[in-house]
């Protein structure tokens, strides 16, 4: 069981697990809501595109396409955010709301990269980032840590 907290100790120190993971959270939530964003900015743009593109899509499919796109990577970008902000805070909750954000991300990259048939950049990013983050939050050090906090 983890002592009170006495005025004047010193904070306790965050490992590095916990820095990364929070680091990755951060700016895979940056990412994604920025994406999400500039979609929305440019939905029409990325309608008619879409429009001209592929034969035989109508315009409705098209914005349907582009919403859905869209909804996963804004939400899952906020997850991120809160889960950044409440494991830097040591609430032990948010690190399986990034363990769950991130491995979904993994696997909707995953699947991406399966479906276009090719690998970009930016889902390059997006994997690598995601893996990083699942590997510092599954980290003994940032379970320890996290144990140390108390009932949050």
């Amino acid at each position: 069981m983890a002592k009170p907290p006495v005025p004047g100790d010193p904070a306790p120190v965050m490992p590095p697990s916990v820095r990364v993971a929070v680091g990755v959270m951060a700016v895979l939530a940056l990412l994604l809501l920025s994406n999400a964003v500039l979609l929305w900015v440019g939905f029409d743009v990325a309608v008619d595109r879409i429009v001209e593109e592929a034969d035989d899509v109508s315009r409705a499919e098209a914005e349907q396409f582009v919403l859905l796109s869209l909804v996963p990577y804004l939400l899952l970008g906020l997850l991120l955010v809160v889960a950044a902000v409440f494991l830097a805070r040591r609430r032990s909750w948010a690190r399986w709301a990034g363990v769950a954000a991130t491995a979904l991300l993994t696997l909707l990259t995953v699947v991406s990269v399966l479906a276009t048939g090719g690998v970009s950049v930016a889902s390059l990013l997006l994997l690598v980032l995601s893996v990083a983050g699942l590997t510092s939050l599954m980290a003994g050090t940032t379970r320890g840590w996290l144990a140390g906090a108390g009932p949050a």
